[in-house]
Parts: C-alpha cells; structure tokens; sequence
C-alpha cells in the first residue's frame, strides 16, 4: 500500500467519524424537541403534547365532597393559545369566561387580519369603533366575553379620569358583541376582591354607576409561572378545588402552559368527582337579565355619543378632550389626591359621579331623546 492510498484511506476514516458525529448531534436535538413530560417546564407552545394529552391518565385528587367549578381566563385573546383553549374546552363541553383585554384584542385582530395597530395606544376618541370584531364574537361563540380593561396596568397608580376611560372604552368597543356579559375582573385583582366590594371601595362605586359587576376568583392556578409543570399544576387546582369548596378558577389564555394542560386539568377534576359548570352557576348575578339589557343600552348610547363626535370632522376638531365617560367631584371639593391615583380598596366619604351615569336614567326606548340630552 502506498502513501497515497494510505492517505486517502485515513481520509475516509475522518469523514466518516465526522459524519457519525452530526447525525448523533442531530439526535440529540430532536430528542431535545420531543414531547415534555409533567417534571418538565413548558417554555413554549408544543403541539406534540396537546395531541397526546388525551393519553396521559388524569390526576386524581380525592376530596370529602364535590363541588362545582368554572373555568374563568385572563389577558387574552391571544392569536396562538386562545383558539387552542377554546378548541379544548368545546371538545369537552366546557363553557368558560373570557376577560379579555383590550391591547390584547388589537394584537388578535392584528395577527388574524394581518394589519398595524398601535397596540399599546390609550384609546381617543377618534380611534374608537374603527375595528371589525366579529372575529372576537366567532371565537368565543359558546363562552362568555368580560371586561378586563384596555391595558394591564394597576388602577392604583391611575389617575381616577383614566380608570374610567380604561374601563368605559373597552365597554364601547365590545360591549354589544353576542356573549358579552357586563362582568369587570381588574388586573391583579386590585380593588375588586370581596372586602373591598363589601365596604364600598372607589372602584365598587365607578363600576355600580357603569353598569358592571366585580368579579374575583377563587381558585388561582398560577398557570402564569413559567416552573410549573403539568402536574403540580394540576394537583395544585384540585388541592384548591377543596379547600376553597369550589368556586371559580382563575387561569390566563396568553399562556402555553395553559393551552398545554387544559385538556388533561379538565379531564383530572371530572375525575376526581367534581362537575364543571358555567361561570354564571357560580354568580348568578353574572346573568342577570336586566343587568344585561340595561348595560346594554347604556353601551349603546355611549357609542351614539362616539360616533355624533367622529361623523364630523370639525366636531371630532373642537372636542379633542371629549370622553364618553367622565368622572366628576362637587364643585369646591379638594380633588387633587383623588385625582391623581386611588387606592382602591378604600372606602371615600366625598361623591364620586359618572356622567352619564346608568343609575340616572330608565334606559328605554322612550327616553334615548333624555340621555341624548
């Protein structure tokens, strides 16, 4: 054998070892994108494990009774994960509640109609029911739609005039959708936990005058921490389920993880006794009929005002200021730290007013001339 064959020989070795190594590298990496299992965290959406969840036996958790739960998400609707959960709880029969938001609802229809919005804008007047949102109306078809507000940010550190602008806007916007229901959850929570509804805080006494209901939860999930995996996850709602004696649980459609274990989550509490039932079973103020219908058309005078200011291009000029909905305090009354941020669990001895107000008027079609007015 010559030198060169010899060469030539060692070459081959090389490429071949070479090659061995890329195919076990790559392996590597395909093993690393199968199918999480429950000690895993979920970091992104994988459709591999929604497919197979149907396989993996449910978590039983025994509890001395059974009780009722539903099923109530947050921050959406998200364009990935949102459609994933609404698939999941239709293929179960599960009706839910949906807070949605409304940054959230641009960034939807953005994704789905392939358009530029200034998604994180505080919404003016001259923005205001510019958006088609029947796609909103079609997803949700068999749940409930809520109010979680305009943007995710702590009423607490809002000025009192744009609480009610981040709340009166996004009723405007969707609130004569099918499925709406005159419900409000406030980000994190503040100011609409029983206590501070009970003893009246600022925020009750805004939503009572809008024409909404507060609405807490009793089971948190914490679906939104990125270490937790499927089964403490679930194990942890049915540990809540018991304790709390049922009630409504809170989870969040903008996250994978959610979207991930949704189908084994409802699969486990069915399992372990308990029924899943609609949010309204919970709080039947939340389908209260009159409520609705009221809410209704106030909303639907609140969007008359809107569009009398956008029909005319000088009217839209002069009332760049205008809101639909303003908060207004006694003439005289110290007003500054009122208006600059609340706290909104506490109780405040002065009037508190909305203009125009629900409770002022018997919102029927024979006096839409007085709210006019």
């Amino acid at each position: 054998m010559n030198i060169r064959t010899l060469v030539c020989l060692i070459q081959l070795v090389i490429c071949v070892v070479i090659i061995l190594h890329i195919r076990l590298y790559t392996k590597s990496l395909d093993l690393s994108d199968a199918p999480q299992t429950s000690s895993t965290p979920v970091k992104i959406i994988n459709k591999a494990i929604i497919e197979s969840s149907p396989k993996r036996a449910p978590i039983v958790f025994k509890c001395t009774k059974k009780y009722k739960v539903a099923f109530t998400f947050d921050d959406g609707p998200h364009p990935t994960y949102t459609p994933l959960i609404v698939k999941t709880l239709n293929l179960h029969r599960v009706n839910a509640g949906f807070f949605v938001l409304g940054t959230s609802i641009q960034s939807f229809l953005s994704a789905c109609n392939n358009l530029s919005v200034h998604q994180y804008e505080r919404p003016r007047i001259g923005y205001l029911l510019l958006q088609d949102y029947s796609l909103i109306e079609e997803l949700f078809t068999q749940h409930d739609i809520y109010l979680h507000g305009w943007v995710h940010e702590k009423i607490n550190e809002m000025r009192l005039q744009t609480i009610v602008d981040n709340i009166s806007t996004q009723l405007i916007e969707i609130g004569l959708l099918k499925g709406f229901k005159p419900v409000y959850r406030a980000p994190w929570g503040i100011g609409i936990a029983p206590a501070a509804i009970n003893s009246k805080g600022i925020l009750s006494k805004i939503l009572n005058q809008i024409g909404l209901i507060p609405a807490h939860w009793t089971i948190d999930s914490k679906d939104y921490l990125m270490q937790v995996d499927e089964y403490n996850l679930t194990n942890n709602i049915l540990k809540m389920i018991c304790r709390t004696k049922g009630g409504l649980i809170l989870m969040h459609d903008n996250q994978p993880t959610t979207a991930n274990f949704l189908d084994r989550i409802i699969r486990s509490i069915r399992a372990s006794g308990h029924s899943i039932v609609h949010p309204s079973e919970i709080n039947r103020q939340w389908n209260n009929k009159t409520l609705i219908n009221r809410t209704r058309r106030y909303t639907e005078f609140l969007r008359y005002r809107v569009k009398a200011i956008q029909s005319s291009p000088a009217k839209l000029q002069a009332n760049r200021l205008f809101r639909p909905v303003q908060i207004s305090l006694p003439t005289g009354q110290r007003q500054n730290n009122i208006l600059q941020s609340i706290d909104a669990n506490a109780r405040y001895k002065g009037i508190i007013k909305v203009l125009p107000n629900i409770n002022d008027f018997e919102l029927n079609a024979n006096n839409t001339k007085q709210l006019q007015n």
